[in-house]
């Protein structure tokens, strides 16, 4: 991650209450699309689209581990919607190619977004061992649609989708290449357009979900405040301050005739600050229409170099005396945005936004002793209701998006199936091994209640679009899931079979290594076309097929083979996968079922991890990695087709726009082939 200036606040007066009709709208019912198609010719109003990813999200998964009474808007959009088989996602399936996959129409080999960590380029500046972040625009070398979108004159938001909000940097091509800057010239122009507005709060990260409590920071009396008076009370305020970035943030316990309330505030000034009151975890059904995140304070919008951030807080615990809280303060992102006064107002508009749950919190047992380590429930409760403000931000976005700016392209994500099944699904898995019955029975109401977040989100999608004919939603995704408890280290296997080797220091030795995998999905040959490298392109075969008898060579403990397939670059129709390109690999494999790799350098090819999770990455034709793409509106009939791919979403959305499709897309599915041919 590049590294970012410190960054210095100052306060502004917090907005305590929201807009009635972002709350009516994404709660509202959906009626069931009807089964007219479009008539060609007989639009008389544009088309609106929202293609919306839902992180981790496997049909298969959801319809055989969440019960279905769980996620009824889910449910519909795969019994009403029109809908394929599955969609393959890219290869690997990992967040950052499945995103550029789903946004551009083209996988890695084309987009240049081969993995979440892979290779720097131009090759000839940099060593094999060199990397960079594939969900940074810089790394894009393939046009989105919603700058396609721009160009063709519709009016486009974008909430926190991935490689935004810039321009495509076309890293690692040629910097004379009069066309590729041109592009990037010309992506850049459409960027600060007025008909254009995408952001991402996922590029810098200012300060990660904390709790807060008197073994970490020990309550003091309150001095130098002012305006105590809004908050008087019989006991003396005590004050408990942190750091976020480089300044400090400050909290006051207080209360009438004990301590019972918290006030938030960027400074030492009570008028500034806004109040959250200690209550009991919430346990009351999260998928009717209750609102969410009731008991998390209003928000403290903060300035910052790099946008305003909203600063919120949710009081789990305080005794009496207040010596004793709980306290949770979720993450404090920036956002990033192609228009910076329109991203302002979106934060203060929704109330600020939250990216991800407490999740690191929640693992490192802050919010309490999880069920993992012998907890009754209440970490996980607690954890839930971070979902529960990071779902409602999300929702209100969307709907101040679709409502106020109008768009004709809309592109949303939520990651909150792919966070909470990484940490929860491995465990409810009885498929996997070890599996502890006990264990999985208490989590799974977690879970449960975490899924059901996402149906209400996808519930409030389908109610933006519902009772528009020209209006529809396409819901795809980046990957799946799999069960792992067993790590395999490729490095290791290769190191074994003299293809890698270390220096004194436990480094890759690039004067001797011919083959190296930086981030586990794939084994890289260490070419001369690469900085230091030292495989001549006469050895490449040769090289290639030592790869491959390596990797078949490991072996579990038992003396089973771990790996099970292999995928090579450079065999016939490696392209319709996407593998290989400028940033890919040149040996792609399937591991057996429970193990996943690690890229560490030393140790035994095979071991144990701690604990059952879950997690993605391994080869697209897999199943469990396929994810959904389906349509739905009131226009569009209930349909099933055979498999598709998750970089079909936004040739089908072009189309139903009737603008360009993306100019690098690699498909060519007609919008009919997934929602019907036109009457």
């Amino acid at each position: 991650m590049p590294k970012h200036s410190p960054l210095r606040f100052r306060t502004f007066v917090s907005v305590a209450a929201f807009s009635v009709l972002l709350w009516a709208c994404a709660t509202s019912a959906v009626p069931a699309p009807s089964l007219a198609v479009p008539t060609p010719g007989a639009v008389t109003t544009p088309r609106r689209a929202i293609l919306v990813s839902f992180d981790a999200l496997n049909e298969r998964r959801a319809l055989e581990s969440i019960p279905a009474s769980a996620i009824p808007a889910l449910r519909a959009l795969f019994s009403n919607g029109a809908c394929a088989a599955s969609a393959r996602p890219a290869f690997p399936s990992v967040t950052a190619p499945g995103h550029a996959a789903l946004w551009t129409g083209a996988y890695g080999n084309v987009s240049g977004i081969a993995a979440n960590a892979m290779p720097r380029l131009p090759r000839s500046e940099n060593s094999l061992t060199s990397r960079v972040s594939g969900y940074f625009v810089d790394n894009l070398r393939a046009e989105p649609i919603w700058i396609t979108a721009a160009r063709a004159g519709l009016r486009v938001t974008g909430q926190h989708i991935t490689q935004a909000p810039g321009a495509p940097g076309y890293e690692g091509a040629d910097r004379d290449d009069p066309t590729l800057m041109a592009r990037k010239q010309d992506a850049t122009r459409i960027l600060a357009g007025d008909n254009i507005l995408v952001m991402n709060g996922y590029n810098v990260m200012q300060s990660p979900s904390l709790v807060l409590s008197e073994t970490s920071h020990a309550p003091r009396p309150a001095v130098g405040w002012t305006n105590l008076g809004r908050i008087a009370g019989g006991v003396p305020p005590l004050e408990v301050a942190w750091l976020a970035g480089s300044d400090s943030l400050y909290a006051l316990l207080h209360g009438q005739r004990v301590y019972d309330r918290v006030l938030l505030a960027a400074s030492r000034d009570a008028a500034l600050g806004e109040v959250a009151v200690v209550a009991a975890e919430a346990t009351a059904p999260v998928n009717g229409d209750r609102p969410l995140a009731r008991h998390f304070a209003p928000p403290v919008f903060v300035a910052t170099a790099q946008g305003t951030v909203a600063l919120t807080g949710r009081l789990f615990a305080l005794s009496p005396d207040g010596r004793q809280y709980t306290l949770l303060i979720p993450e404090l992102r920036p956002i990033e945005g192609s228009n910076r006064s329109s991203t302002e107002a979106y934060v203060r508009a929704i109330g600020g936004w939250y990216g991800n749950g407490a999740l690191s919190a929640y693992r490192a047992g802050q919010l309490g002793k999880t069920l993992f380590d012998g907890g009754d429930g209440r970490a996980e409760q607690r954890y839930v209701e971070s979902l529960e403000l990071l779902t409602r931000q999300f929702v209100r976005g969307a709907t101040w998006l679709w409502t106020t700016r109008t768009p004709q392209l809309h592109l949303d994500y939520l990651p909150l199936i792919d966070e909470v099944d990484h940490e929860w699904f491995g465990s409810v898995d009885a498929t996997a091994a070890p599996y502890n019955a006990a264990l999985a029975q208490q989590l799974r109401p977690h879970r449960v209640r975490a899924w059901q977040l996402a149906d209400r989100y996808l519930r409030s999608l389908q109610g933006l679009v519902a009772g528009d004919p020209q209006a529809a939603l396409v819901v795809s995704g980046d990957h799946g899931m799999r069960s792992i408890w067993l790590s395999f280290r490729p490095n290791v296997a290769l190191a074994r079979a003299g293809l890698l080797v270390l220096d004194s220091a436990g480094r890759v030795d690039l004067s001797r290594t011919r083959a190296y995998s930086m981030n586990g999905y794939y084994v890289m040959l260490n070419r001369t076309a690469w900085k230091n490298g030292i495989v001549q392109k006469s050895e490449e075969r040769a090289t290639l097929d030592a790869v491959e008898r390596a990797l078949r060579a490991a072996r579990a403990d038992d003396g089973t083979p771990i790996v099970t397939a292999i995928w090579r670059s450079d065999m016939p129709g490696a392209d319709t996968l996407g593998i290989g390109g400028p940033s890919g690999g040149d040996v792609y494999y399937d591991v057996a079922r429970g193990f996943y790799w690690s890229t560490a350098l030393t140790g035994p090819i095979a071991s144990p991890i701690s604990r059952v999770n879950a997690t993605h990455g391994f080869p697209s034709p897999s199943p469990e990695m396929h994810t959904v793409l389906c349509a739905w509106g009131d226009a569009i009939a209930p349909r099933r087709v055979g498999p598709l791919r998750n970089a079909d979403a936004p040739l089908v959305v072009a189309d139903w726009l009737g603008m360009p499709r993306p100019p690098d897309a690699t498909g060519a599915l007609p919008m009919g082939a997934l929602i019907g041919e036109k009457r």
